[in-house]
């Protein structure tokens, strides 16, 4: 079966987003918005300023990109670990089986 070129791009993403270099930006990003978030709540003792809030709400995004992240590596993780038992599965069957006809042939001599 052919796979289409989007359908190839589709398929890379879980990859990219659970590559090292992915999750580190998620990190890094998460931690600078949390540190200027709280430098901004700290300057304003009364009210927090707008821009403050943005970056204090924009790292629910980045945490939710994290975690969908992880997710992504842990299922394609998940997929490649259920193909290698398939295969395993499937070479053991063959073999059983080549296993029985040999000792068919020989008991009927």
């Amino acid at each position: 079966m052919k796979t289409s070129r989007l359908q190839k791009i589709l398929n890379a993403i879980p990859r990219i987003l659970s590559s090292k270099i992915s999750i580190f930006i998620f990190i890094f990003l998460f931690i600078y918005l949390v540190i200027f978030g709280l430098v901004g709540l700290f300057i304003e003792w009364l009210a927090p300023s707008t821009s403050a809030q943005l970056i204090l709400g924009n790292y629910t995004n980045v945490t939710s990109a994290l975690g969908a992240a992880i997710a992504a590596g842990a299922s394609t993780q998940h997929l490649s670990q259920a193909k290698k038992l398939n295969e395993n599965h499937d070479n053991l069957k063959k073999s059983v089986d080549e296993l029985h006809a040999k000792v068919d042939k020989l008991s009927k001599k």
